[in-house]
């Protein structure tokens, strides 16, 4: 009867989701008696949108009458309550020209509306006594668990290559946490990697993260810009319970023809733009190969049998009105962890789909209509026989509306329909082979609203509402604010909280640090989805050049889906539920001054899980998981010399959790036994309790330098340096099967160059 009842209250209140969605763009649209402006903001090369620019609109009548707004991840603003008349409008954004002009405004269409897109020019040089304020992110932009990540920001990050990499950035961040230089995976304060959406153009990726832990599908030279939600991410993000990656990329230069040649020690790659049809139109292609293979002989001494790469396309058509787009991608890894072991490890992602940002021309609402398909694979065993394969198909399409309000409110929203399809052929050492083929159908929608409650004073509720054949409907409430007790953005207040739920889970061997396995399945518990809920309260002060960050998290996590665990070593498909709890906080201190940079964070981390299941004479186990890291520092240093410019990274981590072995035992296979006085079994380990030892600390000091030569025909790029300066002995995993520890990689001295034509 309960379960009854909650059904009917969660289609009760998605059917009321769907009456708001249809009809709020028309009453909106009905009600308007002043006019409405609204545009994108972008830059003038390739259309990106540019994300924070500041739009300031004064009356030329009365000067006292000024509007302003802020561009939207999408470079969109819209300022609502104008009456008529000749008003000068400013559009600035750090690091371009500032646009000056002036707007008639008069009531000339059923909506009021009046559409200014401007496209701004990159600023050649500094003007002194010149400051233009904008969102350029950095470190100390966290804003209840969302960071929003620039090209700038990778660019400060000392990576073996010309240009910087999201995956390397990250791993500067508190509460991000790496199992190292190899595998590919990220921990994102106490979640796991499969519960990281991560998204390109709105296009799922499921593994976008390469074998060197260095690189991701998402290098410095092609993304726009990304939120990274650490946790606390709004209604309009479903389907994962931990964290979100949304990864915007960039289109092409639609004026000119542009192209670069780069090669460095562990990556080599070829980009090529220009305008495709003329107008608005445009391309960019993009190849990058791996290295380290050919290389490590000569550049360490020893092999990195490792290869990985990815390709990546993107066709864009702008106008004033929308920003339509068809972008795709292709990423591959290969290689042996551990070079002494057989195990081999592949993934691979193949992706592509197309988007349009529109602005409706029958309401005031942007409209983002996107469908993408996307399809991930990854295996482990011996090259050309993999012991287990796993792969998951997903097809997605969806709307998304924005629509502003009176009073400088909007509300939003949209859904989504999807269809999941895994597939997985697992070896299970010990007991035999399993398969499944799943298929998933599921939809979910959601409606959140952006008010200015008062001038320092803005609230974000929302709801996600979702849905499928096998595990009925769900409601998930989110909320967001910030409060600004001072009336300026150099104090901010700002905290989140939400339930969240997960459907498809990625099953791995947890005990095993040296696994870069995954099986992408349905939740296998009969207990119900994953859940967690997140709360985040934080501080942010700017004192001048210098900003600073406080940020406390809790995360209540249930249904954890976690192998019934062995004392013998096994890849398992049978799961228990688990409850789960994360708390922790971030400190973060930036300083922007001049040609200087210079940013600190320090992260302190708690994650524990608790299931029921048999273990020893245990029917309970409580423990730390393998992620578990407690204390973090992260400290770079960027300055331009004048002849070249510097970067500095140090990084510290503390030791994480790994099961300490309790002996061997041999397993002789009875059907098949030839001699027991010759045939001895086969040799297991045995585990002792789950993570009750800890790893030793890791830290890594990184430098390099890179200067850009102009010639006539031609730029060059030269960047030098090298990685773990002080060559420290830093421990991947430690091998319980031969008892010897994996380091990882050493000191490497790197030189990059890359050629390019264009600015």
């Amino acid at each position: 009867m309960q379960n009854t009842r909650q059904s009917l209250v969660a289609k009760a209140c998605f059917l009321l989701w769907m009456l708001l969605a249809l009809f709020m763009p028309s009453l909106t649209a009905a009600q308007p008696q002043d006019i409405t402006l609204r545009g994108f903001v972008t830059d003038s090369e390739n259309s990106q949108p540019l994300s924070g620019a500041n739009v300031l609109l004064k009356s030329m009548e009365d000067d006292d009458k000024r509007r302003g707004a802020v561009t939207s991840s999408k470079g969109y603003y819209a300022i609502t309550d104008l009456e008529p008349g000749p008003y000068t409008i400013r559009i600035s954004f750090v690091g371009y020209q500032t646009q000056t002009d002036t707007l008639n405004l008069t009531k000339d269409n059923r909506l009021n509306t009046v559409t200014y897109t401007v496209g701004l020019k990159h600023q050649e040089q500094q003007m002194e006594g010149v400051v233009v304020t904008g969102n350029t992110g950095g470190a100390t932009t966290l804003e209840a668990g969302r960071q929003k990540v620039t090209p700038q920001d990778l660019s400060r990050v000392s990576t073996p290559s010309v240009s910087g990499d999201l995956s390397n950035y990250l791993q500067t961040l508190p509460g991000v946490v790496s199992v190292g230089d190899r595998g590919g995976q990220l921990f994102i304060r106490g979640g796991s990697p499969d519960q990281n959406l991560v998204m390109m153009d709105k296009m799922q990726v499921y593994r976008p993260f390469h074998i060197a832990g260095f690189y991701s599908a998402f290098p410095q030279d092609l993304i726009s810009n990304a939120d990274v939600y650490a946790g606390g991410f709004p209604a309009k993000y479903s389907g994962r319970m931990s964290s979100v990656i949304d990864v915007t990329m960039r289109g092409g230069n639609h004026q000119n023809y542009e192209g670069s040649v780069s090669v460095g020690p562990f990556l080599g790659g070829v980009q090529v733009e220009g305008p495709l049809g003329g107008g608005g139109g445009s391309f960019l292609v993009s190849g990058r190969f791996s290295q380290i293979e050919r290389t490590a002989p000569l550049v360490l001494g020893q092999e990195q049998p490792i290869r990985f790469g990815d390709q990546f396309f993107k066709i864009q058509n702008a106008t004033d009105q929308s920003r339509c787009s068809v972008t795709g991608m292709h990423t591959y890894d290969r290689g042996r962890i551990d070079a002494e072991r057989n195990e081999v490890f592949k993934w691979s992602n193949y992706g592509v789909g197309g988007r349009c940002v529109v602005l409706s021309s029958g309401s005031l609402s942007l409209l983002d209509i996107t469908l993408n398909s996307t399809y991930s694979h990854n295996s482990v065993g011996i090259s050309g026989d993999p012991a287990r394969e796993a792969s998951i198909l997903n097809i997605t399409t969806g709307l998304d509306m924005a629509t502003p309000l009176k009073g400088g409110h909007e509300i939003s929203g949209g859904f989504e329909a999807r269809v999941d399809k895994p597939n997985y052929s697992l070896n299970e050492k010990f007991e035999g082979i399993r398969t499944g083929n799943e298929f998933l159908v599921g939809f979910t929608g959601y409606l959140s609203m952006d008010l200015n409650l008062a001038e320092n004073f803005s609230l974000k509720p929302g709801v996600s509402v979702g849905g499928s054949f096998d595990y009925g409907f769900n409601i998930e409430p989110r909320i967001r604010g910030t409060w600004m007790p001072f009336g300026s953005e150099d104090q901010k207040l700002n905290f989140a909280a939400g339930l969240y739920r997960q459907t498809v889970v990625g099953i791995t061997d947890e005990r095993d640090l040296g696994s870069a396995f995954r099986a992408w399945l349905p939740t296998p518990l009969e207990e119900g989805r994953p859940r967690s809920i997140h709360t985040i309260l934080g501080w942010r002060q700017q004192f001048g050049d210098f900003g600073l960050t406080l940020e406390g998290y809790h995360k209540w996590m249930k249904n954890l889906a976690v192998p019934i665990w062995s004392t013998y070593a096994r890849f398992t498909t049978e799961m228990t539920p688990a409850t789960g709890k994360t708390w922790g906080f971030d400190v973060r201190g930036e300083l922007k001054r001049g040609s200087i940079y210079a940013y600190i964070g320090y992260g302190f981390s708690w994650t524990q899980y608790t299931t029921s299941q048999q273990y020893f004479s245990s029917s309970s186990q409580t423990y730390h998981p393998a992620h578990d890291q407690r204390h973090s520092i992260s400290a770079l240093f960027n300055s331009d010399l004048g002849f070249a410019d510097l970067n500095i990274r140090w990084q510290f981590g503390s030791g994480m959790p790994y099961t300490r072995p309790f002996g061997f035992d041999s397993l002789i296979p009875l059907r098949n036994l030839q001699d027991p006085r010759r045939d001895y079994g086969e040799p297991r380990l045995l585990f002792d309790k789950p993570y009750t030892g800890r790893m030793p600390v890791y830290h890594r000091l990184d430098v390099s330098m890179k200067r850009k030569f102009q010639f006539d025909l031609a730029n060059m790029t030269l960047k030098a340096g090298a990685i773990n300066v002080y060559d420290r002995r830093n421990l991947f995993y430690f091998d319980l099967f031969r008892l010897r520890r994996v380091d990882q990689l050493p000191l490497i001295p790197f030189v990059a160059v890359e050629i390019s034509t264009g600015s």
